[in-house]
């Protein structure tokens, strides 16, 4: 076949539009990525099948913070070039059935606008795709794809697929490859237990343990670091529920007020009497009801459980009939060996 100068020229841009040639299309990523390898999410909550090249690439934690925990997060980095497709996965602490679709649709962000559909039904998972129609072509991450996850335990993660700017002239490849990816979902082997029950925690290297006395839908992560522990109890609630409240038991030997971060001073406290492992405590109670914030801490001196060890307990809530609840779980706490 002869091609006459004017016509290879057209075939030029063409292609240089279009990305393919008028005579056959060019394969892009999305086509010619081989996904054989498969990657735990948050601790073989999940699994996900990636490129062969993929990274499970965790976050630099800061010298004085605990490093990531991999129940709460994943990451993972795959890099053509100087393109860079990176998907973080996180634990939401929330439940959810069969209506994950409606919920999430309920959701108004006024930064984004989505496009949703149900992915993956199948196996006692359930996923659903939202895939931006605007875009923030100027962030150093941007979000092409995200997806919600019912596990087959009811609990809900997201996993959300951002691309570097090199990456964006192609964000459509990426949008196709990350669904590609999405769909090879499969079930994990760690299940998260939320029945009412009691668990025993190491405290630093001294040889005793915190016993938690958790009720219904509490759970509990544990963060590391050379010389602290830091010890969160978070009550997973229905997706829609828009409340918050934890428990933070820092042990350690450096440890720093919640209150001062959140814009309290010492003169706004009001102190409760209460006890934490069988001894009594003065708890520093912060109200803010406009804002509906609630905090208590303390921090109690335990050279009984190592010299010098100190614990910083912290309960927030959003709701102040939550707090007495998280009071009764901080007062049953034990130190056993």
């Amino acid at each position: 076949m002869k091609f006459s100068v004017s016509r290879i020229a057209s075939l030029i841009i063409v292609f240089v539009i279009t990305g393919q040639f008028a005579f056959g299309q060019v394969k892009g990523i999305a086509d010619t990525t081989i996904l054989v390898k498969k990657v735990s999410i948050l601790n073989k909550k999940l699994f996900l099948d990636f490129p062969a090249k993929a990274v499970v690439s965790p976050r630099v934690a800061d010298i004085m913070a605990a490093d990531p925990n991999e129940n709460r997060e994943t990451r993972i980095i795959t890099e053509w070039g100087k393109m860079k497709l990176v998907l973080f996965a996180q634990e939401l602490y929330a439940t959810s059935g069969k209506t994950l679709l409606a919920d999430i649709s309920k959701e108004v962000e006024p930064d984004f606008d989505f496009v949703r559909k149900q992915l993956t039904d199948k196996d006692s998972i359930l996923t659903v795709l939202s895939t931006p129609s605007l875009f923030d072509s100027a962030a150093q991450g941007i979000l092409v794809n995200s997806l919600l996850v019912k596990t087959p335990d009811n609990t809900v993660c997201r996993i959300d697929a951002y691309i570097n700017p090199e990456a964006y002239a192609v964000k459509g490849e990426f949008i196709r490859l990350t669904e590609n990816i999405f769909a090879s979902i499969s079930k994990g082997t760690r299940n998260i237990n939320l029945s009412a029950k009691e668990e025993p925690y190491k405290i630093l290297s001294g040889g005793n343990k915190f016993l938690f006395k958790l009720p219904e839908n509490y759970f509990v992560t544990v963060d590391e670091k050379y010389d602290f522990s830091v010890y969160k109890i978070t009550r997973f609630k229905d997706l829609t529920d828009k409340s918050f409240s934890s428990i933070t038991i820092y042990s350690g030997f450096h440890p720093g007020w919640f209150h001062t971060e959140y814009g309290f001073t010492d003169s706004s406290a009001v102190k409760i009497k209460g006890n934490f492992l069988q001894t009594g405590v003065d708890w520093l109670y912060f109200a803010d009801d406009p804002s509906k914030f609630y905090l208590k801490e303390q921090m109690i001196p335990s050279d009984a459980v190592e010299k010098g060890l100190i614990f910083h307990v912290a309960m927030l809530s959003n709701k102040k009939e939550v707090m007495d609840e998280l009071l009764k779980i901080v007062e049953e706490i034990k130190v056993i060996k």
